[in-house]
């Protein structure tokens, strides 16, 4: 019972989760280009330096989830969104660079290729999980009534109340709803 709702929670997320995995790699790619520039041409720590190209990441990254990721999720509360959007990126920001923190100040790991693997291997992975799991429940929360992973209007392969368990929390779009742009 646990693994099918799981399984089905997966299925309803993939496209989101897929979308949000593009606009992540185009983060990693302005990150990693700002961090190492920054790196290798300033005189500024490999921390400092990490939260710079985290920070061109972060930019990068709340364009490309407001306006193609969650694009369905209302937009009604635009400063609250950006508000949340800002808390929980510095929380990921926090997370992702204390491995360069103690990679470097800790640990004694002074190249630029271990300030690699610290934020890139370790991490961003534990910080992109939380990102995404907080982005998808509290930044761009789904509209009452929308299914994750689906926008509204996008319709089921099922028609209405055939094989459709009514206690699953979904229900079909009306045909006017379905239709509107």
């Amino acid at each position: 019972m646990l693994v099918a709702k799981v399984v089905s929670t997966v299925r309803k997320l993939y496209a989101e989760m897929l979308k949000f995995g593009v606009v992540g790699a185009i983060g990693v790619a302005s990150d990693i280009g700002c961090s190492n520039l920054l790196w290798k041409y300033t005189g500024l720590s490999h921390t400092v330096a990490s939260v710079g190209g985290t920070c061109a990441a972060t930019v990068t990254a709340y364009i490309g989830n407001r306006y193609w990721v969650f694009r369905d999720r209302p937009a009604d509360a635009r400063r609250r969104e950006m508000a949340m959007f800002a808390l929980i990126s510095l929380i990921g920001l926090i997370i992702e660079n204390s491995f360069v923190f103690v990679g470097d100040r800790v640990l004694g790991f002074h190249s630029i290729a271990a300030a690699n693997v610290a934020k890139f291997v370790l991490g961003l992975p534990i910080a992109g999980a939380f990102r995404f799991t907080t982005s998808h429940l509290f930044v761009f929360p789904e509209a009452a009534g929308t299914p994750a992973g689906s926008a509204p209007g996008d319709g089921d392969d099922a028609l209405p109340n055939q094989g459709a368990d009514p206690d699953d929390g979904f229900s079909a779009q009306s045909p006017t709803a379905a239709s509107a742009p």
